[in-house]
């Protein structure tokens, strides 16, 4: 019980002068163009599909190639998967607004690398170009190089004097001339790809599904989760298996549900049964 002495208000004013006052800082060029950017693809219309792959067989294949200095990570797989759905199906690698829908055969996956500067970490996002032209070791390789590379970091905007001289702009100018932008399906090709792509599996091995913010004029982006041990049932027997949940984001605008599927189906057909033709 308190005693509301002299003593004890003035130690109850210092409580609350504590626990009121929270620590201010300038919310970052990168965090304005992404409120901006949540902004400009506000009232999309996806539908998502929670999907459960089973990835055991194609991550002992990766394991015993790159014991043999081959091969990739299982995130560089499947991008390579990802990849290659698209260009069988290209209807998925498009862009569509009221005027036109742009299909294109070049792949180009937009990724989040998660990246340190000045004791700051950051994401910034990095287009892997024509994934349908490179191999898994390729992919692999060209993450890892990005994620080293030293000097001026790029986000999915410009540069970061160019962040900061959007940055200064009012909202509804930059959310304005972002929204022209995504009318230029070449231009979201050129600065964010045709498809992205993220995955919380390198950071986390808590089981679940990722719901990301996703709008704009692409087709399908995907979430990629973690890979957990589950019983399934494979011939009437329960068994062991390595299982890795994935969320696939598709634009109703362009996509149907019965093409979904199919396009699902492929997908798990590659990383199930013919991953050996990806590697």
């Amino acid at each position: 019980m308190l005693r509301l002495n002299h003593h004890g208000k003035q130690a109850i004013k210092g409580l609350h002068g504590n626990t009121m006052k929270g620590l201010r800082k300038k919310t970052s060029e990168y965090r304005k163009l992404s409120i901006y950017g949540f902004d400009m693809v506000m009232g999309g219309h996806n539908f998502f599909a929670l999907l459960e792959f089973d990835v055991t067989d194609v991550r002992k294949e990766l394991r015993a190639q790159r014991s043999r200095g081959e091969g990739g990570s299982l995130f560089s797989f499947l991008l390579k998967a990802i990849g290659r759905c698209l260009e069988e199906q290209p209807e998925f690698n498009s862009m569509i607004n009221l005027s036109r829908t742009t299909s294109f055969s070049e792949v180009d996956i937009a990724i989040p690398i998660e990246v340190m500067r000045d004791d700051v970490t950051y994401n910034k996002q990095y287009i892997l170009r024509a994934i349908n032209e490179k191999s898994v070791r390729e992919i692999d390789d060209e993450i890892e190089t990005v994620k080293s590379a030293a000097g001026e970091e790029k986000t999915y905007m410009s540069s970061r004097m160019g962040q900061k001289i959007i940055a200064r702009l009012p909202r509804f100018i930059v959310v304005f001339l972002f929204r022209q932008i995504l009318k230029n399906h070449e231009m979201v090709k050129r600065f964010s790809g045709t498809v992205f792509v993220t995955s919380v599996s390198m950071v986390t091995n808590v089981p679940g599904f990722i719901l990301p913010y996703s709008g704009g004029p692409k087709a399908v982006s995907f979430a990629l989760g973690s890979v957990v041990k589950k019983p399934v049932v494979r011939k009437d027997t329960i068994v062991v298996r390595e299982m890795m949940n994935i969320t696939a984001i598709f634009n109703h605008d362009s996509v149907d549900g019965a093409p979904a599927a199919r396009f699902i189906n492929l997908l798990r057909r590659y990383i199930e049964q013919e991953y050996r033709s990806l590697l």
